[in-house]
């Protein structure tokens, strides 16, 4: 018998591989304890016939409320909780460990371990990740009754509490994992500033069954927690805290070591920014350069999130330097067009700032996606030809390959643990109760509603397809607008005409 599986569930993006199972299952073995791992999210796509678009519709039903799923999909849906339950019962275990990697990861936890349950399978459920720190996504509010005290306390506490769950492990898990399996105190909250762990195990894997661009497959590295930047849209901080890294050697041996033991050379780090500390940057860049100009047969290639900064914070000298190691694919958080949002983003870089990285990544064959998004809060319509402007001004790089895609996003959401909740307590940002995420008014911006939004966001799909820009994850962000604007169209033009009433 197993002491424990550590599973990934969907909602899962299904061109990355989850490194967290792997580190864990390493730890725990390293200790004497037999582990497993496993991605269901595999097993979706193989239930959905490997169909992007079908996976997605079907995968959409964890992100709202009352989907409306057709027979096919929810015959899909059965057959998928159906698989988990007899993988369970061929691979009984102590402990079943569920990654909860975001909120979009709630209501798909709920189903399964309700279904698990249902069939009496044995075994003690921990859960952990970014998505146990956060309020539970409004798509389950329904489905744990919660009451208005529920929806101030975290998920996992919420769960723990309801005896849904058995443990749930905040913070990092390297540590807590072993208390929990020798049956030692876990601390409520974890935190280490450690990267000393074995090298993941990546046995139980299952490489060919994720979707590659190129059919190349990429390994996930980690090589930082945390940001040194503190976006009002983002909960990196509230999540791991101040910023942590490991050194550039220490990062790129794991690499050299996991490329000779699995045969693989494409790396992708889990980081929210690969270029957070210059210093280990340049270390890591250094040793990776070397290795690939030793190995031109066997290069190492990587990409990563990227975090764009003024042009006297990034010398001209990295850029070669990151190219010889291997840069290739990197992801800019380039957001708006607007400088005046980015400065209300607290992003603390600029749009002048971003056409600077293209010219030099253009220069030094460095290839990124972009990541953009509309109705920002502060977001106005001359901010919003500013956006517009700057996908015209994208174009030519994107042209010549430099910007191999572009994310256009949802529309900007109000999340649990971000800076901008600040707003919401001061009254300056008012969420609704059925929507809370997506469906919000600004009291300093009362032309941004969701309606204009959702408009702005038809412009910029018509604009980039004008333009002929690469764009990517479409389908996901306009599956999930559409329905929500199916599903709740009544209730959002009833959440503004009540605040038009009472003079907000």
């Amino acid at each position: 018998m197993l002491d424990i599986i550590f599973c990934a569930i969907p909602i899962r993006e299904m061109d990355q591989i989850y490194s967290a199972p792997a580190i864990l299952k390493s730890i725990v073995q390293e200790n004497g304890y037999k582990a497993q791992t496993k991605d269901f999210g595999v097993d979706l796509l193989d239930l959905c016939g490997r169909d992007p678009e079908l996976f997605i519709r079907v995968q959409n039903h964890f992100q709202v409320a009352d989907s409306p799923l057709n027979k096919r999909e929810l015959a899909i849906l059965d057959k998928f909780y159906q698989g988990i339950v007899d993988y369970f019962k061929k691979n009984p275990s102590h402990y079943i460990g569920f990654s909860v990697f975001s909120f979009l990861t709630h209501k798909a936890l709920l189903e399964i371990v309700h279904v698990l349950k249902e069939n009496n399978i044995p075994g003690k459920i921990v859960i952990g990740g970014r998505g146990v720190k956060v309020s539970p996504f409004s798509s389950i509010e329904k489905l744990l009754k919660l009451n208005s005290l529920d929806k101030t306390q975290q998920f996992g506490q919420i769960l723990v509490r309801k005896k849904i769950v058995d443990h749930c492990i905040v913070g990092d898990g390297e540590d807590a994992i072993l208390n929990l399996l020798r049956n030692e105190p876990v601390q409520e909250v974890n935190a280490t500033d450690t990267f000393e762990y074995p090298l993941p195990d990546y046995t139980d894997y299952e490489f060919d069954k994720y979707i590659w661009e190129n059919n190349e497959i990429m390994f996930p590295i980690t090589g930082s927690k945390g940001c040194v930047r503190h976006c009002d849209f983002c909960d990196i901080q509230h999540q791991f805290g101040r910023y942590k890294y490991r050194s550039g050697k220490d990062i790129a041996n794991e690499m050299i070591k996991i490329s000779h033991k699995y045969g693989y050379r494409k790396f992708q780090f889990t980081d929210s920014l690969v270029n957070g500390g210059l210093k280990p940057l340049e270390e890591f860049c250094n040793i990776l350069a070397e290795y690939n100009d030793g190995h031109p047969d066997h290069k190492i290639y990587w990409n990563g999130q990227y975090v764009c900064r003024p042009e006297e914070h990034m010398p001209e000298r990295f850029y070669p330097l990151m190219a010889r190691a291997g840069a290739h694919g990197l992801t800019i958080g380039a957001e708006s067009g607007s400088n005046h949002v980015l400065e209300h983003m607290n992003k603390k870089t600029s749009v002048e700032a971003l056409l600077y990285e293209l010219k030099l990544f253009e220069k030094y064959n460095i290839t990124c996606q972009l990541l953009t998004f509309v109705g920002h809060w502060a977001e106005t319509d001359e901010d919003f030809v500013n956006h517009c402007r700057m996908l015209i001004d994208i174009a030519p790089y994107a042209h010549s390959g430099t910007i191999s895609g572009v994310s256009l996003g949802s529309v900007a959401a109000i999340l649990d643990g971000t800076p901008s909740i600040a707003e919401v307590k001061e009254g300056k940002l008012i969420q609704s109760t059925f929507e809370k995420e997506m469906v919000w008014y600004s009291t300093y911006n009362p032309e941004n509603t969701f309606k204009e939004r959702v408009r702005r966001r038809i412009i910029v799909n018509q604009l980039a397809k004008q333009l002929k820009l690469p764009i990517v994850d479409e389908i996901e962000f306009l599956t999930y607008l559409n329905t929500t604007v199916e599903l709740r169209h009544a209730k959002i033009n009833k959440f503004y005409e009540d605040i038009r009433k009472n003079n907000i």
